[in-house]
């Protein structure tokens, strides 16, 4: 099962050719922009105004009725803010949804619907893509957002608990751990049959699903805040040098995999066992609050072995060679030589001891004198758990303010890359990735250009002295109605008013007409005031005549 799950995510691998006729691996799914895109579209956005744009989409779908990104309206329109080189896609709150949309085909001659039932699941990630910088990654741990995250963006599944899992490196668990990894919306699968320009009606598997703009992120009050240019983002594996980290990163070599010789330790390796101890307690198997947090870790270290090399007859050959003869591993020796690798962290620090020129420690009070050497496939899931592992070290430790998720500087430019799950002919789960969508952004919640309009009709003079105050209701109780009924209803507001004679709880009501318009009046007089100093009435007020709407009729 393990064998299988690493070869799902090794790209030495290599799928069936498509063209394989009768092979089960010969429809491969290919995501592709719809069949009604233009020329430059990727994954589509559909803007709808009113609150069943499900439905609406839905039935645009099947009638034919849905367009490209940038054959819609609003694409060219809605280019409003400081920065107009793309569109502003408004929020929920303006009473604005976005739906995307992209084509799931056969990679065969022809290119048929890819059948909806072999779609394991499907979805959507938004992506942050600076003019000049990196593209980022929206990354959460332990169900908790960390924000926009910089780094190498794999084409493997964004949900690393589900990948980690299927490797092996992560134990399965009831109920499934807090999601890690990338924020996913999902997508879903809907068939519909549409004629081409020959004429020929053919089938077509659209995946399909809403584009949420929210969400927030909290960031550690010690640290801090991010910079409005974007820079101000962690990337965990520098705390490593390579190939345990990102620091000093190039491409691999076999050298970079022999992390000690004769006991004495890189100091990659100096620097990850600091981090495994001193931080994570990775040896600590009876540490219940890190035991779910560390079991990947634990895992991986309890497949690593030490090695000695020892010269031996190997098969028919004349003269001896080197044969590594392994050893304990290396989670069994973290365990007994916890105490004495703090010692040794200790000692260095007071630099009384070099790290990359000392011998670790046994554990028994000796120092070591074999070899540690690693694969690059060992090296890169160990930056990966180990980046995993310090993202919910920070998660479980933040009681930071929360940071909304998009906001609206120079370098705040998102795409939606879309992508689906599917089985292959060996089991094994895969992702492709389809086409990103064009360059959109997002408006604030406050922009004066993304609102809409909304109407309140203000009620006519003689709805103040039709009926009764039943609109609003306050409950009080005898305690607060015996001070509020000695309220005199005058300017001074003296308390000779008639009193809670009766001693008993009451209630005030006050009519919505009046509430309504006493609403109004002291919104225009608080506007009216700050003019004084802001000079914004010609911004904020609008008075226009107009004719009178069927609402207004009679009144």
């Amino acid at each position: 099962m393990l064998t299988s799950a690493l070869l799902a995510e090794k790209p030495l691998r290599a799928l069936q050719p498509a063209g394989t006729a009768g092979a089960k691996g010969a429809h491969q799914p290919r995501v592709v922009a719809p069949y009604f895109a233009g020329d430059g579209d990727g994954l589509t956005l559909h803007r709808y105004f009113d609150e069943d744009f499900v439905a609406r989409f839905l039935n645009d779908a099947q009638v034919g009725r849905l367009t490209g990104t940038a054959a819609q309206p609003w694409y060219r329109d809605d280019r409003f803010g400081r920065y107009r080189n793309e569109p502003a896609l408004r929020l929920p709150m303006h009473r604005s949804f976005y739906l995307v949309c992209c084509e799931v085909q056969c990679a065969v001659p022809g290119t048929p619907a890819f059948d909806p039932k072999k779609v394991r699941s499907a979805g959507l990630v938004v992506r942050r893509v600076p003019a000049d910088g990196t593209p980022q990654r929206w990354m959460i741990a332990d169900g908790q957002p960390l924000g926009w995250r910089d780094g190498e963006i794999p084409d493997h599944d964004p949900d690393e608990v589900r990948r980690l899992t299927a490797r092996g490196l992560l134990p399965p668990r009831f109920p499934e751990p807090p999601y890690s990894g990338e924020e996913v919306a999902p997508l879903h699968a809907l068939l519909v049959r549409r004629r081409d320009a020959r004429g020929l009606e053919r089938n077509h598997t659209l995946l399909w699903g809403y584009l949420p703009l929210g969400g927030s992120a909290r960031e550690s009050a010690s640290a801090p805040l991010p910079q409005a240019n974007g820079t101000e983002v962690p990337d965990f594996g520098l705390e490593h040098a390579w190939p345990l980290g990102s620091r000093d990163a190039k491409a691999w070599s076999d050298a970079d995999g022999l992390l000690m010789t004769n006991g004495v330790a890189t100091v990659g390796l100096i620097e990850l066992l600091q981090t495994l101890v001193a931080q994570f307690r990775v040896e600590d198997a009876a540490d219940n609050a890190n035991e779910a947090d560390n079991a990947g870790l634990r895992t991986l270290l309890g497949q690593l072995r030490f090695h000695t090399l020892e010269w031996r007859i190997v098969d028919d050959n004349v003269l001896p060679q080197p044969v590594p003869v392994h050893g304990e591993t290396v989670l069994a020796w973290l365990e007994r030589s916890a105490p004495a690798l703090v010692e040794l962290f200790a000692r260095i620090v007071r630099r009384e001891a070099v790290a990359g020129t000392v011998a670790l420690p046994d554990g028994t009070g000796g120092s070591r004198a074999d070899r540690l050497f690693i694969s690059e496939q060992q090296a890169a899931d160990l930056r990966s758990l180990v980046a995993l592992r310090t993202g919910r070290a920070q998660v479980r430790f933040d009681d930071g303010l929360p940071l909304p998720r998009y906001t609206q500087t120079d370098g705040d430019r998102f795409v939606a890359v879309p992508f689906v799950r599917w089985e292959d002919d060996c089991g094994c789960e895969r992702v492709t990735w389809g086409p990103a969508s064009r360059v959109f952004r997002v408006a604030s919640p406050l922009d004066p250009d993304a609102q809409r309009p909304t109407t309140v009709v203000l009620p006519s003079l003689d709805d103040f002295k039709r009926g009764a105050a039943r609109g609003v209701a306050m409950l009080a109780p005898k305690s607060l109605a015996d001070v509020l009924r000695k309220i005199a209803p005058g300017i001074d507001m003296k308390g000779d008013g008639p009193g809670n004679r009766c001693g008993a709880c009451w209630s005030f009501s006050f009519s919505l007409p009046a509430i309504t318009l006493c609403a109004m009046l002291m919104l225009m007089v608080v506007i009216n005031m700050l003019n004084l100093f802001l000079g914004w009435l010609p911004w904020v007020f609008l008075a226009l005549p107009r004719l009178c709407l069927k609402a207004l009729k009679g009144k």
